[in-house]
């Protein structure tokens, strides 16, 4: 999500950013990290960019990993230390099983100098919220070309080539949502989670899935009345945990997505109920890095910086601009 980042950022200023001349020194960059992206890890040959660990998407534990995680030989609990636990309860954290489990791919990567020619990737996903996002970010690259007086075709090209393989590869339409695939099996992962939502940012998806997505985020899957918050894992799910990383408890970035999402394809109703309860959880939790969804008790980190930051930026965006 940088690029789109670095629009925002430009936006928020113009003219200081044209007098620092930002943009000029940024898209090169965010330019050459998508060539990466949908080069050398387009591991499955379909057009989308891989994520090979968990914490690519940032969606650390979330159930849809579990099964491919279960490849992996965890590194032995004594030669780490989970750093994360000073500021969480291990009972609202990953389980040290799995924390090995992300150890080994760390370490695996790294000793393979980060090179996925080279490196054997035993977890390896198409995740939709990544791919949604690098669409997005792609036509970020597009607003800065044409800023800049550049052209901008290749990337609202290489946006509708994503697009296009989104929906192909990852939808679901029993579902009602987008589907992360293993790309070791070749098969979607039958789990319901909060990346399956976020692609309602893609402003280019065919209107019934739009619609479809829009059923499901508003159904009794996703639907928290009493936050009007999004769950990051089905209600109904088997996995679900209200308090546990990702595995049920609502998180404020999602959030922030998903009410873009949500005006850009023109749901002004339920993006601001959306945005409300953003803004309401937030101050009552004392900006905290995610809640329950059902009762917006405060989990994780108070005071979390993007909490904060965000509810900064709902504030101060106009939502009639917010989806653009």
């Amino acid at each position: 999500m940088h690029a789109l980042a670095a629009w925002l950022v430009h936006r928020a200023d113009p003219a200081e950013s044209r007098r620092r001349g930002f943009l000029a020194r940024v898209r090169p960059r965010l330019a050459a990290w998508h060539d990466y992206l949908l080069g050398r890890r387009d591991l499955g040959g379909g057009g989308l960019a891989a994520v090979v660990h968990p914490w690519e998407p940032g969606m650390d534990n979330s159930p849809s990993w579990d099964r491919a995680l279960k490849r992996v030989e965890p590194s032995p609990p004594d030669t780490f230390r989970r750093a994360d636990l000073d500021h969480g309860h291990p009972a609202d954290r990953p389980t040290d099983l799995d924390y090995g489990r992300y150890v080994r791919l760390a370490t695996e990567y790294r000793e393979a100098g980060y090179d996925d020619r080279v490196v054997r990737h035993r977890f390896a996903v198409e995740d939709p919220a990544f791919n949604a996002l690098l669409i997005v970010s792609e036509l970020a690259l597009a607003a800065m070309a044409r800023e800049l007086g550049l052209p901008g075709q290749r990337h609202t090209e290489r946006a509708a080539g994503l697009t296009r393989a989104l929906v192909d590869r990852l939808w679901d339409e029993q579902a009602g949502l987008f589907r992360v695939r293993d790309l070791h099996t070749g098969a979607p992962v039958d789990e319901r989670t909060v990346s399956g939502l976020i692609p309602l940012l893609v402003p280019r998806l065919p209107e019934h899935l739009v619609r479809r997505l829009h059923t499901t985020l508003t159904g009794a899957r996703f639907s928290a009345p009493a936050t009007h918050l999004i769950p990051s894992y089905d209600l109904t799910g088997h996995a679900f945990d209200p308090t546990r990383y990702w595995r049920g408890p609502a998180w404020f970035n999602t959030a922030r997505l998903i009410e873009r999402g949500l005006r850009t394809h023109g749901f002004q109703t339920d993006a601001e109920r959306l945005r409300t309860g953003f803004l309401t959880e937030a101050g009552r939790s004392g900006f905290a890095e995610y809640v329950d969804p059902a009762t917006g008790a405060a989990c994780g980190t108070r005071h979390f910086s993007w909490t904060a930051a965000l509810t900064l930026d709902l504030l101060s965006t106009d939502p009639k601009e917010a989806g653009s």
